[in-house]
C-alpha cells in the first residue's frame, strides 16, 4: 500500500475512533454524577454501560492504529528520538491497560467492577503522558500541521483533569476531537515522494 493511501487509512481510523470516543463521552457524562473515595458511603458510583465500554474499546483501537502511522510518519521523517520511543512505550501501556479494563467490566461484571479506578487511573496517567508526548514529537517532526499537533497536545493536556465519576468526565471530549482533527490533517495528507516523509522540493 503506498504512503498516501496508508495515511488515508490512519486518518479514517482515527476520525471514526474520535466519533466513537465523544459519543461514549457524552453518554457517560450524562448520568448521574458518581461518587469518589468516602463519597461512595452515600451515593453510587457511576456506572458504565456494555454499550460504553465496546464505544472506548473501539475507540482506543482506532486509536492504536492512527498512533502507529503517526510513529511511521516521524521515524521515516528521522525525527523519532528518545522521545518518541517513551512516548509509544507510555501510549501502548496506558492502552493495553484500558482496554483489557474496559472489556473486563463490560463482558464480565456488566459495566460495575469495583476496582476499575485501580486499573483506570494508572492507565490514563500512562496514556495521557504518552500522547503527550507523541504530540510534542509530530510538532516538531514537522510531519503535520502544528494546528493538528497542537490539537492533540490540547486534547491530551485536557484530560488531565478528567473523572469519570464527575463532571470533569466532560473533559474527555476535546481528546475525542483532537483524534477527529489529526484524522483529517492525515486524510489531506499529501503523500511523500522522497521516501523520507518530506514532502518532495
Amino acid at each position: 500500500m503506498r504512503p498516501g493511501h496508508s495515511d488515508r487509512w490512519a486518518g479514517a481510523a482515527a476520525i471514526v475512533g474520535g466519533v466513537l470516543w465523544v459519543v461514549g463521552t457524552v453518554i457517560h457524562a450524562s448520568k448521574p454524577v458518581g461518587c469518589v473515595a468516602e463519597e461512595c458511603a452515600r451515593r453510587p458510583m457511576r456506572e458504565s454501560s456494555v454499550v460504553e465500554g465496546i464505544l472506548s474499546l473501539g475507540a482506543f483501537l482506532l486509536f492504536a492504529i492512527a498512533a502507529v502511522a503517526l510513529v511511521v510518519l516521524v521515524r521515516r521523517a528521522g525525527r523519532f528520538g528518545k522521545l518518541g520511543k517513551a512516548a509509544t512505550v507510555l501510549a501502548l501501556v496506558g492502552v493495553c491497560v484500558l482496554v483489557i479494563a474496559s472489556l473486563f467490566q463490560a463482558l464480565v461484571f456488566d459495566g460495575d467492577l469495583p476496582l476499575m479506578p485501580y486499573f483506570v487511573i494508572p492507565g490514563i496517567a500512562a496514556l495521557i503522558v504518552g500522547f503527550v508526548l507523541l504530540a510534542v514529537t509530530v510538532l516538531r517532526s514537522g510531519v503535520l500541521p502544528r494546528w493538528a499537533a497542537a490539537s492533540l497536545l490540547v486534547g491530551a493536556l485536557a484530560m488531565t483533569g478528567f473523572n469519570e465519576q464527575t463532571a470533569a468526565a466532560w473533559l474527555a471530549i476535546p481528546f475525542g476531537l483532537a483524534w477527529i482533527v489529526v484524522g483529517y490533517a492525515l486524510w489531506i495528507k499529501e503523500p511523500s515522494l522522497t521516501g523520507t516523509g518530506r514532502p518532495a522540493q
